[in-house]
């Protein structure tokens, strides 16, 4: 080959590999990204739940177990599974769960009920749960987080209200300002990490619609409730006439928390309160009205 052609042949190819090497972190940052892209806070929890009745009296219904990953907007989540506290350290696998609601996103999700605290203890251990999952931005590995030594706190006592005053639980005026307050919770208190403080979260649930009305998640939504609400108010003309609805309000403590892989993790023990209320007026006929229990 010429001495001069060799030479311009070097120069294009140098050219080619300088020009390629010059789009190639552009392209790779848009693919890649951050994890924390994907997810916004995982972790475990323990939940005892109380069904409240009419009289306000409570009815133990078992606790339950969760193991969530919190999927961001446009996040994507895969190959998800956490390994259990010893001395089972059992692998199993998170299922993607798709939210109906505007309010909170979706979730990979593994729960279980148990009939007692002795029979949770003993499927899902208080102890350390690893995470590992994939996005399109990186993997997580044995991520640890750990209920260290937590415990339940006590189960709020819902109370509605309606202009000014303390009302039955089936004589909600759906046009009215609804209130939703509970006792105070004394137990919680704020994260001496600076990542989250104890949580209050408020939920109402129709045959039709899967929380129609939420106070939110951490880092999803601005207004969550924290230890230090009071109250939840739903505004008139939210719920529907001559409909049952189901509600919950949940206390939880967060004994856990950390930042890993750039996003917060954290373990919790909460109480749940369900109960039915039922709002007063006219049925619509084309909609369902879900069974009072």
């Amino acid at each position: 080959m010429p001495r001069l052609l060799h030479i311009v042949l070097l120069i294009a190819i140098g050219s080619f590999l300088v020009a390629c090497s010059a789009e190639q972190p552009a392209e790779m940052q848009a693919e890649t990204g951050s994890v924390n892209d994907h997810v916004t806070f995982y972790g475990v929890g323990k939940v005892a739940r109380f069904r409240q009745n009419m009289d306000s009296t409570l009815e133990d219904m078992g606790p339950v177990f969760f193991s969530e990953i919190f999927i961001a907007a446009g996040g994507e989540v895969t190959d998800a599974e956490v390994r259990f506290s010893e001395p089972s350290g059992e692998l199993r696998k998170l299922e993607y769960r798709y939210s109906e609601s505007d309010e909170i996103g979706d979730v990979m999700y593994l729960s279980g009920i148990a009939e007692s605290n002795e029979a949770m203890e003993a499927e899902f251990p208080t102890g350390a749960y690893e995470f590992t999952f994939s996005t399109p931005s990186g993997d997580v590995v044995d991520s640890v987080v750990s209920f260290g030594g937590g415990d339940f706190p006590t189960q709020p006592v819902i109370i509605l209200e309606q202009g000014d005053e303390r009302i039955a639980f089936d004589t909600v005026d759906p046009n009215e300002e609804l209130i939703i307050t509970w006792p105070p919770f004394t137990q919680g208190d704020a994260d001496p990490n600076g990542i989250l403080d104890d949580l209050i979260f408020v939920a109402i649930d129709s045959c039709a619609v899967e929380d129609i009305v939420h106070s939110g998640r951490p880092f999803e939504k601005d207004d969550y409730l924290t230890f230090r609400a009071e109250r939840y108010v739903v505004p008139g003309g939210t719920l529907l006439p001559g409909q049952t609805y189901v509600m919950y309000v949940e206390h939880a403590l967060l004994p856990h928390t950390q930042q890993d892989y750039g996003m917060p993790a954290f373990a919790t023990f909460a109480a749940s309160t369900y109960m039915d209320f039922t709002t007063t007026g006219e049925t619509d006929p084309s909609y369902c009205v879900s069974p009072s229990n």
